[in-house]
């Protein structure tokens, strides 16, 4: 039933149970395994120096956002090694959150991209429409939200 899966991921918990699933469902139907992290480019004008700590000193807030996006589509790498199913590919990108899914969704050729309902979104959020509200709507594929 599904080929090329994407999860998108973001660090939050229902972004955590979205890659079980995903995991679960890869490994259930021999699929591949993305697991997508995108984040916002920020001008010097919006960052913060308590914006977020790591345990690097970036040079600049993309530099800190790529890096939380890559420990989080490497928490779904070992999550899925955990569960012997080796081989889930990270992939980071910046954009815009629902839209950059709905492209890599497309590009990657997948059949299902598994989502969580809340994540670690602005209150552009509320007042725009979440994100897997807006990737459930324009997406060409199944789309699967997880609570």
């Amino acid at each position: 039933m599904f080929k090329t899966i994407v999860v998108a991921v973001d660090g939050s918990d229902h972004a955590a149970k979205a890659a079980e699933l995903a995991i679960d469902l890869a490994k259930r139907y021999g699929a591949r395994l993305f697991a997508l992290s995108v984040y916002r480019h920020y001008s010097k004008l919006e960052s913060s120096h308590s914006m977020v700590r790591t345990r690097e000193v970036p040079e600049s807030p993309d530099a800190t956002l790529s890096l939380l996006a890559r420990e989080a589509a490497q928490w779904v790498v070992d999550k899925a090694d955990e569960a012997d199913f080796p081989g889930v590919e990270p992939v980071v990108r910046r954009g815009p959150a629902a839209r950059t899914i709905i492209e890599f969704a497309k590009e990657s050729g997948a059949d299902a991209v598994v989502i969580g309902s809340r994540g670690l979104g602005d209150i552009t959020g509320m007042l725009l429409g979440s994100v897997s509200h807006k990737v459930n709507s324009l997406a060409g594929c199944t789309c699967i939200t997880v609570k």
